[in-house]
């Protein structure tokens, strides 16, 4: 197991993770320290739990708005269901064949 030493709101922390996530995890808690700095900035003198549970909560509405992102986008392109997925990839590969098809007939001008 990975040990990190990564700092909120300058506060040190050790937290385990798994060989190989250790740039991963100090990459995850300076976007988290980012969100919990502009809160402190913000709101002024609070409590260290409530600023990380503010700063947890605005984490969650970026992934949810994100989410609902990637939701509005593979409704757009037909790609919300494996269905409609098989389905581009079927009319793609169609395609690819009639025009394989076309390049292996021969040449009727001479």
């Amino acid at each position: 197991m990975g040990q990190v030493t990564i700092a909120i709101n300058g506060q040190n922390y050790n937290v385990t993770c798994d060989d190989g996530q250790e740039e991963r995890l100090k990459e995850l808690a300076n976007y988290f320290d980012g969100h919990v700095s502009r809160l402190a900035a913000q709101i002024g003198n609070i409590a260290d739990s409530r600023l990380m549970l503010l700063a947890g909560l605005t984490v969650c509405d970026e992934l949810k708005e994100a989410q609902l992102l990637i939701r509005d986008l593979e409704d757009e392109s037909g790609l919300t269901s494996e269905k409609g997925a098989a389905e581009i990839i079927k009319s793609v590969t169609d395609r690819v064949h009639e025009i394989a098809e076309r390049l292996e007939e021969p040449s009727t001008t001479a």
